[in-house]
């Protein structure tokens, strides 16, 4: 009875570590997510800016 309880108390903690690294893994994912969004939507703005700046003689040019 002895031996079960501990392995019982080693799975609960082994548990605890595995909830804590996967809550930690979570937060870095939103993180960066949350990064990679505002770095495509800037790289968007930037294009369409680049875009809309072209004269015709450039245009006709790149063609």
């Amino acid at each position: 009875m002895y031996w079960f309880l501990l392995f019982l108390g080693v799975v609960a903690v082994w548990l605890v570590v595995l909830a804590l690294l996967a809550r930690r893994l979570w937060g870095q994912t939103k993180a960066l997510t949350r990064e990679l969004v505002a770095a495509q939507s800037k790289l968007e703005v930037a294009q369409s800016e680049a875009g809309s700046g072209q004269t015709g003689r450039q245009a006709r040019a790149r063609a």
